[in-house]
């Protein structure tokens, strides 16, 4: 099987030659080697395309990114400032509002995607989405991973008191979040114009660590379940979710979501049971364990454990999250090897 024919056959639920490996993001991996912040990377000619795909090529993954370590950077275009000149560490994204009482009920969805086009680092995450197709296209399907609506809303707002918005002005939070949908469901379409084939909404925000799962299936689910249908031209849908979330299971299938990208708190074996074959699973490596800061040897033995749950069906061996930047080479390659491995 080439890396395509791998991928389809686990979206399929059919047992592949091996099971495939991908990074949920490594973007900061990328720019910390590269020695350069992500204005320099995304400002480059290419966009950085070159060095992802060489970083790709190294490690052996079978998923490229299309824009990597800046799930959050578009909601600059909606004035959320935008910190991109540290190198290593992912783009920090500010609150956009001083007053949501009367700035959220003002939101024109009309002027969405003429926003996202005006902002100069959203036409750089084209440039490189538009750079990678053409470097890895043929090969590989290109991945997009950006924020969700429901972690959009909390962006914008500030985590911590979009959480008690909830609570105490659910309706406003639902007029954000009708935003935030609207936006995310066209940044989408811009990359999937330039290439992207693979639609990953990450709701780190959505987290059965920091939400209950009524919370989630009542705000973040339905969000999630209109971007679904909005995106018909998507090859595949996959949704990434932070924390402790086997809980979230039932709801992303709710959602129609393909592929749970998870993170290493889930129980992988129950997250299994729970899918019934109704979603497959990314994941679910713990990045700042022994991937960060263990041998080669014990990455090995986990991601072989992974697998061996998995039954070598319905399953992309990934990090659990987003890769740390100073992860060791050697330590990211063990996934791949495992993969071969295990075949």
């Amino acid at each position: 099987m080439n890396k395509k024919e791998r991928i389809d056959a686990v979206l399929a639920g059919k047992k592949p030659d091996r099971t495939p490996m991908a990074l949920v993001d490594g973007g900061a991996w990328v720019a910390l080697h590269s020695n350069m912040s992500y204005r320099q990377l995304y400002g480059s000619e290419d966009g950085g395309a070159a060095k992802i795909v060489e970083f790709a090529k190294e490690i052996d993954t079978d998923l490229i990114s299309a824009v990597s370590g800046v799930f959050t950077a578009c909601l600059n275009a909606f004035g959320c400032p935008i910190n991109i000149d540290k190198t290593g560490f992912p783009v920090d994204t500010g609150v956009a509002f001083k007053d949501p009482e009367t700035e959220i009920p003002a939101l024109d969805k009309s002027t969405i995607r003429e926003k996202l086009l005006a902002n100069e680092f959203v036409c750089n995450m084209l440039k490189q989405c538009r750079n990678v197709k053409a470097l890895a296209g043929d090969e590989k399907y290109l991945i997009g991973d950006i924020a969700a609506p429901f972690t959009m809303a909390a962006v914008m707002v500030g985590s911590q008191d979009f959480i008690m918005m909830l609570i105490d002005d659910p309706e406003l939070c639902e007029q954000l979040i009708d935003f935030t949908t609207e936006v995310c469901i066209e940044m989408f379409r811009l990359l999937h114009e330039n290439g992207c084939d693979i639609a990953l909404p990450a709701e780190p925000v959505g987290s059965g660590s920091m939400i209950s799962t009524s919370m989630f299936e009542e705000f973040a689910v339905p969000a999630l379940k209109k971007v679904r249908e909005a995106l018909p031209e998507y090859k595949y849908f996959f949704t990434h979710v932070c924390g402790a979330s086997g809980s979230r299971v039932p709801g992303l299938i709710e959602a129609g979501t393909q592929v749970f990208s998870c993170d290493y708190l889930v129980d992988l074996e129950t997250a299994f049971k729970d899918a019934d074959g109704k979603l497959m699973f990314f994941g679910n490596i713990n990045p700042a364990g022994a991937i960060l800061r263990g041998t080669p040897e014990q990455v090995y033995e986990e991601a072989c454990t992974a697998i061996r749950i998995s039954g070598g069906k319905g399953l992309i061996l990934g990090t659990g999250c987003d890769l740390a930047s100073d992860a060791p080479l050697e330590n990211v390659k063990a996934l791949s090897r495992a993969c071969k491995d295990m075949a």
